[in-house]
């Protein structure tokens, strides 16, 4: 069983990035999402060098026994104040770390960032996302209806909101 006190959200640096990238361009996370393309290094050193410094985007590496185990990012909505999440965990990571991974980010931007609500977007054929949403506690906001296509095919997105209040109440 995964011990919540050996788990932690720390800032995401530039030695990172090379793990962070392997992570991101293997076929298993790749796959699921809206940008299935393999990332360059010097394109992922340069997406970091433009967002680094940027109070609107905020990127972190989850961690579990001060070990790498995931990516979590938060980006403002533009003229909102809420914050689209992003996140994956690392390939063949542990069973449960997933579902750690999110209530650690997700007490994170509320308790420490003090984030009034996080959105999600899923693809429609990612069941296990749409199903990790629901258990998380997200409300299913809406769906695009075929909203997306690519040489996959053609999707309808889901809308994923969860309140800080929603969150805190649950726990």
């Amino acid at each position: 069983m995964l011990n919540p006190k050996n788990a932690k959200l720390r800032v995401l640096s530039d030695d990172d990035l090379e793990m962070v990238l392997q992570w991101r361009n293997h076929d298993d996370i790749r796959k699921w999402m809206v940008n299935t393309d393999v990332i360059a290094l010097t394109d992922h050193f340069a997406w970091f060098e433009r967002n680094k410094n940027r109070t609107d985007r905020l990127f972190y590496i989850f961690e579990y026994q001060n070990q790498p185990q995931g990516y979590v990012s938060f980006v403002m909505i533009p003229n909102s104040t809420v914050y689209e999440w992003g996140f994956y965990i690392k390939p063949d990571a542990e069973k449960g770390m997933g579902q750690l991974l999110g209530n650690v980010a997700l007490n994170y931007a509320f308790e420490k960032l003090g984030l009034d609500k996080v959105f999600g977007q899923v693809l429609a054929f990612n069941e296990k996302s749409i199903n990790f949403h629901k258990k998380m506690g997200f409300l299913n906001e809406g769906i695009l209806r075929k909203h997306f296509k690519d040489d996959r095919g053609e999707f309808n997105i889901h809308q994923f909101g969860l309140l800080r209040e929603e969150w805190l109440e649950d726990k």
